[in-house]
């Protein structure tokens, strides 16, 4: 009776350990991929404003606002996101030049300035800038 029980007791715990395992890895993995996709999605939205914003025919004040805050967002969500894994810590670290010239790129030249001018190549470079980040974090997820 006692031959019977040990290999019963180890397959029972075996599958109690390979469950729990898995689970825990899909809920990481799970939540590391809702996370990249919800900052793609604002910076997608963050493309939106700035293209919008550097297109129109004269200045907006509602518009820069929803530019700045959209922004602060997306810096915070870049910082959380690389806390996810090395390989997005090396994502992050290598994206550094990306987004600081996707950062100027939306918010530099005449932005908030009483001489405002359209610049649609600000979008441009928005995009351009964006586009290596969201390929990067795709690879690194």
């Amino acid at each position: 009776m006692t031959s019977l029980f040990v290999p019963l007791a180890s397959a029972l715990f075996a599958a109690l350990f390979a469950l729990a395992g898995n689970y825990w890895l899909q809920n990481r993995w799970g939540r590391r991929i809702r996370h990249a996709e919800d900052l793609k999605r604002r910076l997608y939205e963050f493309l939106s404003l700035v293209t919008e914003y550097w297109t129109v025919g004269k200045r907006d004040t509602l518009l820069e606002a929803r530019i700045l805050a959209t922004k602060l967002i997306v810096m915070a969500e870049l910082l959380e996101m690389q806390a996810h894994s090395k390989r997005l810590r090396r994502w992050y670290r290598d994206t550094q030049e990306c987004r600081l010239d996707m950062i100027d790129a939306a918010t530099g030249g005449s932005f908030q300035q009483e001489d405002w001018s359209s610049e649609p190549e600000r979008a441009m470079a928005v995009a351009r800038e964006m586009g290596r980040i969201v390929r990067g974090l795709q690879r690194a997820c």
